[in-house]
């Protein structure tokens, strides 16, 4: 573009030149032939234009990436196998819908839980519990702890523990 405004200024200034004379009024004829004068074609140099270097990619490692669909972890996902296999309604429900009950202390320990339907369930360690791969690891009198594996938004396997303890009666 600058090109084109500049070749336009310099044929305004040569035409301007030309057309006004200089300034000068007329000179008188010489009886010398005159000469014609070929003009000088001045070749023009194309612009090169330099082609734009690509730059590199943008590689972010260790974050997730935004455009990727949001993928909740399940049974089936930590290995726990296909979903129509699990059998037991403790592993379909989640820990918010079970209420521990009652303590049953003795050579093994033992648990009642109750789901929010009413239906109630006895557990031991090793009891598979909860929709995200839960397992009873200790039933002692302050509660039940279970141990469970969930995937986080990076697709991290983390592990957290829960409590489940006994509600307390009024007055207590």
């Amino acid at each position: 573009m600058n090109k084109y405004i500049s070749l336009a200024m310099i044929l305004f200034l040569v035409c301007l030149c030309s057309c006004s004379g200089g300034g000068k009024s007329p000179a008188p004829e010489t009886t010398q032939p005159k000469k014609v004068e070929t003009q000088k074609k001045e070749k023009v140099k194309p612009v090169l234009i330099q082609e734009e270097k690509h730059k590199p990619e943008y590689m972010v490692s260790g974050t997730r990436d935004p455009f990727q669909p949001f993928e909740l972890a399940t049974p089936v996902n930590l290995a726990m196998g296909d979903p129509s296999k699990i059998t037991d309604p403790l592993q379909k429900l989640s820990l918010s819908q079970i209420e521990l009950v009652g303590i049953i202390m003795g050579q093994t320990n033992r648990a009642l839980v109750q789901e929010s339907s009413g239906i109630g369930y006895i557990i031991t360690p090793g009891t598979l519990i909860g929709e995200n791969s839960g397992i009873v690891t200790k039933i002692s009198l302050g509660g039940v702890t279970i141990k469970q594996h969930f995937k986080d938004y990076m697709g991290r396997v983390n592990t957290r523990e829960v409590v489940l303890s006994l509600r307390k009666e009024e007055g207590e």
